[in-house]
């Protein structure tokens, strides 16, 4: 599944980035506007990519959804805030695109699986010989890099 917010017909390098414990605090299962926070290193780093013509993309998978913990409006309600405070800080993400299932559901657009970058691939004219994948976790962020056969930055907080 997915949102666009800014949609372009470029060529271009992207970068892909993980949210809960990458971009924001991992709250678990993060869906309340009041318990978001972002971390400024991730912003920073954001920023010096897209400064470099770098198209920002979130891939995340949201399993709450599917468990029941929380509703789709919650999800766009969440990441819709996130979004907003990002673009003023200056980094403009391009779509965010997310799989709601459980793990033992097998969705193939769960990360590691390739489904949320064969999405984004077919909605955007993706560079992915120059494209990279920012996570928090080498067992599903750098596994799904390493599926696609992309770079993979690890940004613990």
């Amino acid at each position: 599944m997915k949102v666009i917010y800014r949609k372009d017909d470029d060529f271009r390098k992207t970068l892909f980035v993980d949210r809960d414990g990458t971009i924001n605090r991992d709250c678990p299962y993060c869906r309340r506007v009041e318990d978001l926070y972002i971390y400024d290193d991730a912003v920073d780093l954001i920023r010096r990519y897209e400064d470099r013509g770098y198209r920002i993309i979130i891939v995340t998978n949201q399993s709450g959804i599917g468990r029941g913990y929380f509703s789709y409006d919650e999800f766009f309600r969440f990441n819709g805030a996130l979004v907003d405070d990002l673009r003023k800080r200056g980094v403009i993400v391009s779509a965010t695109y997310f799989c709601p299932h459980r793990p033992e559901d097998n969705c193939p657009c769960r990360k590691p699986g390739r489904g949320l970058i064969d999405e984004a691939l077919s909605d955007f004219r993706i560079d992915m010989g120059g494209s990279i994948v920012i996570g928090d976790r080498e067992d599903i962020d750098g596994a799904l890099a390493n599926n696609i056969g992309l770079p993979f930055i690890l940004l613990k907080h």
